[in-house]
């Protein structure tokens, strides 16, 4: 049979100044004689306690983060650097847009002039996704200079359309790398004016809300600006529908 002895740390004893009696160091009176004790030990063994025991509060604070912290922090930054990179991923990637076309631009800009002016009713012109593509590929060809950022070179500006709804995309590339930005669009007519409605926007191919959109509607400022003759003329219109690969533009009513 093992005995096990355990040391304990005995508590402080007073010792009376009368007697020499060992006191417990609760007493204020000796035991032995009575003699008041003096306890100015005890008081200065509890303060040099308390402090110490502050002490060790402190350092612990203070002191390196234990495994379990440690662990949560690693694991915070992992995850934030994942959702940096999954974003940049998505911002990077090319989406999908229309190829560059090969059909010959109209004079749309024309066109859409004649219809706004004409004194007559005019039967609603239809054209299509490559003729629309077609006209913004000619009518930027001479404004890519100023359609340039610092570091940023305009390569071109497409339209995506599909029933109720529009979308350009204007892709600029970065030291021979292309990036996206695109923004749709839907068109209204109320009252005789014709209105469009951000229904968001997209920078490669991370989706931008359409409140957030609005803000970064400045991205596509020097674009609405190299095209503000069709924009005024579209705005005379009675409509703007859009469908599967066409728009049909309605002229004013007279």
């Amino acid at each position: 049979m093992t005995t096990t002895t355990t040391t304990a740390t005995a508590a402080p004893k007073v010792i009376c100044t009368e007697c020499r009696h060992d006191n417990e160091p609760e007493r204020i009176y000796c035991h032995n004689c009575g003699e008041r004790l003096d306890r100015s030990g005890v008081r200065t063994q509890k303060k040099s306690d308390s402090a110490e025991e502050a002490r060790r509060r402190l350092a612990k604070m203070l002191g390196p983060p234990n495994q379990l912290r440690r662990n949560f922090f690693a694991t915070s930054k992992l995850v934030l650097a994942a959702a940096a990179t999954a974003v940049l991923v998505e911002i990077a990637l090319p989406p999908d847009v229309p190829a560059p076309t090969k059909t010959a631009p109209q004079q749309i800009d024309l066109e859409l002039e004649k219809l706004a002016s004409s004194q007559q009713s005019v039967a609603p012109i239809t054209y299509s996704q490559d003729q629309v593509n077609a006209y913004l590929t000619y009518r930027l060809a001479g404004k890519k200079k100023a359609l340039n950022k610092p570091f940023l070179t305009f390569e071109r500006a497409v339209a995506s359309l599909r029933e109720g709804e529009g979308t350009i995309a204007m892709e600029r590339s970065l030291f021979g790398y292309s990036l996206f930005s695109r923004i749709s669009y839907r068109v209204d007519a109320k009252d005789g004016k014709i209105s469009a409605t951000n229904t968001g926007g997209w920078i490669g191919r991370l989706p931008i809300h359409p409140a957030l959109m609005n803000y970064g509607n400045i991205i596509f400022a020097d674009l609405w600006s190299a095209l503000d003759r069709e924009r005024k003329l579209l705005a005379k219109m009675a409509a703007v529908t859009f469908q599967d690969g066409t728009v049909t533009v309605t002229g004013p009513a007279r």
